[in-house]
């Protein structure tokens, strides 16, 4: 394997259009950002040597991000991770973004990288680092975990649908399901038992939904469902459907353990791109401020992305 200089590395690296992150596993101390990643977080590199990778990620502890690292040590050489959280600007909302995390040497010391892209906004560029760290589970139309259609599978399915929506075309309504504490599943429990939970999830929504209904895991805890020829009442309807399946659903082994759900349900009255629909939706349900429930549901409306 031929070797590269550290200097090389870095111009790789610089040259992304991701948000890259090198972190000493250590103390979880930044090491490395890349420009355009620091730009878009609205700070300069160097303003953010001064903090940690938690500061900018709201819904990622620092506990979380250990057991993470931790995790990477016990896989197969180059397999790495990938971890989907919200990622914090300095000014604006939260976007979520999709980390893929693999472990790396230079000058034999071993560093964290971690290379991410913004889920709703990414752009359709494979650069250099991209590449390196592809998964082949993006080749699949099913995410191997809980067998629903993997994103960019869905997002094709949602942009041949949304094109037919209109008054005297298709009805397609959106259901959206945040597993809210999945987080904290993983951290108590451990990432088997949240690739348990989420095996669940994915058997229930099959059971639940019809044939002619669409399912698909868009990111690591958003589920989402396209229902094409039915309204908002019928996502309503299935909303509460699935949460009744889902208060029957037990763990012998950890009788404490819970899904916490928010469901928003939204019908699509025009055609737009379905990551800008997406994206609302998810704003939206960030911003519904209700008191702490297991599950809840939220009827959006009709979603038109048009300024009053």
């Amino acid at each position: 394997m031929a070797r590269i200089s550290e200097q090389e590395v870095t111009l790789i690296l610089q040259q992304s259009l991701d948000l890259v992150l090198i972190l000493d596993p250590g103390d979880l101390t930044l090491m490395f950002v890349n420009d355009n990643g620091a730009n878009w977080l609205g700070y300069t590199a160097a303003k953010l040597m001064d903090k940690l990778p938690i500061e900018f990620m709201p819904e990622m502890s620092a506990a979380e991000l250990e057991s993470i690292l931790e995790n990477l040590r016990v896989l197969d050489e180059g397999e790495g991770t990938v971890v989907v959280t919200p990622v914090r600007r300095s000014i604006g909302n939260d976007h979520d973004f999709e980390f893929r995390l693999n472990l790396i040497q230079i000058n034999n010391r071993e560093f964290v990288l971690m290379s991410g892209r913004d889920i709703a906004e990414r752009l359709a560029v494979t650069d250099q680092v991209h590449n390196l760290l592809a998964d082949e589970q993006t080749k699949s139309a099913q995410d191997k975990t809980t067998k629903l259609y993997q994103r960019d599978a869905f997002l094709e399915i949602f942009r041949n649908l949304v094109s037919e929506v209109g008054p005297d075309g298709l009805r397609l309504t959106l259901v959206m399901i945040d597993m809210k504490n999945l987080h904290e599943i993983n951290a108590q429990y451990g990432q088997s038992v949240g690739d348990r939970v989420l095996r669940s999830m994915g058997s229930l929504l099959t059971h639940a939904v019809t044939k002619d209904d669409i399912c698909s895991r868009f990111s690591g805890r958003k589920l989402c469902i396209l229902m094409p020829g039915k309204g908002q009442n019928d996502g309503l309807m299935l909303a509460e459907k699935i949460n009744r399946a889902l208060a029957k659903v037990k763990y012998s082994e950890f009788p404490t353990l819970r899904v916490h759900t928010s469901i928003g349900v939204a019908e699509l009255p025009e055609p737009n791109e379905p990551e800008l629909l997406l994206e609302k939706v998810i704003s939206q349900l960030r911003e519904i401020k209700s008191a702490e429930i297991a599950q809840e549901v939220h009827r959006l409306g009709l979603l038109t992305l048009q300024l009053p």
